[in-house]
């Protein structure tokens, strides 16, 4: 009996514990519920998150400007020509120009916008597109076949100015117009990302051919200014030196933008660019990183502006091109070594505010294309100079600076003046590359100067970033072949595996394959170093408060689906 009530006095005992234990864990599920729902409420007081058709905008909402503080004036309007550059793109694509595609910015997978459909063949070498029948330009002209065989045509064109797209266009045999509203693209051969190139999506959107049709392709190519489309909105003028100016175009063939103007002044500085900011004489600024952790702290500065730090498959990555053909960067081993005194952990967390990450490669850092394991190379300046000794560079006659055969090691490093941290990057080079008998002739320049002869090749060494696309192909910066004519290989990088890797990849169509192909790409490039990569980091932005729907997509964001309550509207 004993026993019997020994048992059921342990089992009673075990019960309790049992039903402890549970109310243990629902008060500790609850806790943490409490705390998720803490930190979700944080960040939807940090960014407010609504659908691209907010429920809470209205027909009254209609109005107000968006006023960006733009570090850099671009040099022309014209998205065909080689004088293009992300500047031109972000003021003209998809605000102006159109292309039949666009990626959606949630899903970053195209769907149709000037074309309402398209077709593959079964061998990937014919791509047909159907042109939607309600869509016009600004100036009421329709959109058709014309206009897109009009377009391609201009770009390969041989006497325009157009070398940066045209290298994207080599696998396009020719393009046929089937009917007004329907073209059909011949390939040489598949390519994986035919679709985004064939629709001009990040390229040019399409160009309407009454407007700009040329005997004389010089004329074409002098276009830099009063660009027509026919996208959301419409050009109004150019101040240069201020400001540039769009309006919204009141016969857009689409959904209308709330915003009535976007405006682009130019603000070189980055501290007079938040001025400015704070004054609300802008509503958009791309700050320098050590502004950002600066601002982000600030709770009165929080109150007013959003501050906004996010990733995405754009995100550019900043590196130093070396002139690979000419002396000394003609040499790994002094590319190399130039890569080994860059600290790249003290610039992220003293330059960057530790907002960034080392890269030894090209592609995006959470993408499937870039290799983890590939370790960026470490800081060691005793390494750089062994290896600028095997090069045989040595300091002959003892004057501090390195020599061979009676030729000083020294090289000129150009970089832009508006970019506050490639100046400070700039002068560490040259401190570093002194301690090791290297002398680094710092030259900076205007952004179009900067860009003429990044063009011209006409520099030892440059600092610079690169926004890959949604999906990234190397062909335009890595293949021999975007050498010449004003190429985007600006540092002249020739080698045969990497221009087989590049073709190789382009017609990969499976994703596993292609991203083996990129990864083995990757290995080559840090091995050889025509570049050296030094760090990604999220996009900043600092935006004014007034805006609503401000949402951080995938791709983003998307200035189009902003809008001001009436209430707020600072512009009428």
């Amino acid at each position: 009996m004993i026993g019997r009530r020994g048992l059921a006095a342990f089992l009673i005992f075990l019960l309790i514990i049992i039903l402890l234990l549970q109310i243990l864990l629902i008060i500790r599920f609850n806790r943490l519920n409490e705390r998720v729902n803490r930190l979700e409420k944080t960040l939807e007081n940090s960014v407010p998150r609504k659908s691209h058709n907010d429920p809470e905008s209205s027909a009254t909402d209609d109005g107000d400007w968006l006023v960006w503080a733009f570090r850099v004036e671009p040099r022309t309007l014209n998205p065909v020509s080689a004088e293009a550059d992300v500047y031109t793109t972000w003021i003209t694509i998809p605000y102006i120009f159109e292309p039949l595609l666009v990626y959606d910015y949630d899903q970053a997978k195209l769907r149709p916008h000037l074309a309402q459909s398209c077709e593959i063949s079964n061998d990937g070498l014919e791509v047909t597109f159907q042109l939607r029948q309600d869509a016009h330009f600004s100036d009421g002209a329709p959109v058709t076949a014309d206009d897109v065989v009009f377009t391609f045509q201009t770009i390969v064109n041989s006497k325009i100015d157009a070398a940066n797209v045209a290298g994207q266009y080599a696998d396009v045999a020719d393009v046929t117009k089937l009917d007004d509203r329907s073209v059909k693209f011949h390939l040489k051969q598949p390519h994986f990302k035919s679709l985004e190139k064939l629709s001009f999506c990040r390229t040019t959107g399409i160009l309407p051919k009454h407007i700009y049709r040329f005997d004389n392709p010089q004329h074409f190519n002098k276009r830099i200014s009063n660009p027509v489309g026919s996208g959301p909105y419409v050009f109004e003028s150019w101040d240069v030196g201020r400001q540039l100016v769009l309006s919204r175009n009141e016969n857009y063939w689409a959904d209308q933008p709330k915003l009535k103007k976007i405006v682009y002044r130019f603000i070189s500085n980055p501290v007079a660019a938040v001025q400015a900011l704070r004054r609300h004489e802008v509503d958009i600024v791309i700050p320098e990183p050590e502004q950002f952790a600066e601002l982000v702290a600030d709770s009165a500065f929080t109150q007013e502006f959003y501050c906004l730090s996010y990733w995405t498959a754009a995100t550019p990555f900043s590196y130093i091109g070396w002139n690979c053909t000419t002396e000394p960067f003609l040499d790994r081993r002094v590319r190399l070594a130039m890569t080994y005194i860059i600290d790249r952990k003290a610039i992220i967390d003293h330059l960057l505010e530790g907002i960034g990450r080392e890269i030894s490669g090209p592609f995006y850092i959470f993408s499937p294309a870039y290799d983890p394991n590939i370790t960026p190379w470490p800081y060691d300046p005793d390494r750089a100079v062994q290896l600028l000794e095997q090069a045989g560079w040595t300091d002959t006659d003892n004057d501090g600076l390195r020599d061979n055969q009676g030729r000083p090691l020294t090289f000129r490093f150009m970089y832009p003046s508006s970019y506050a941290l490639y100046e400070r990057l700039a002068r560490l080079l040259k401190d570093s590359a002194a301690r090791i008998g290297v002398e680094v002739r710092l030259e900076p320049c205007e952004w179009s100067v900067f860009s003429t002869r990044l063009n011209n090749r006409q520099f030892g060494a440059y600092i610079a970033g690169w926004s890959p696309d949604a999906v990234e192909d190397s062909y335009k910066l890595f293949h021999s072949s975007q050498i010449a004519d004003a190429g985007c290989n600006y540092v002249g990088f020739a080698d045969s595996q990497v221009d087989a890797l590049v073709e190789q990849a382009r017609c990969a169509l499976d994703d596993d394959k292609r991203n083996q192909i990129h990864r083995a790409l990757h290995k080559i490039l840090h091995d050889e170093q025509p570049y050296t990569f030094l760090f990604t980091r999220p996009t900043l932005r600092l935006i004014d408060r007034r805006f609503e729907n401000v949402n951080i997509h995938k791709l983003g964001l998307d200035y189009l689906e902003w809008y001001v309550p009436l209430a707020k509207q600072r512009y009428r």
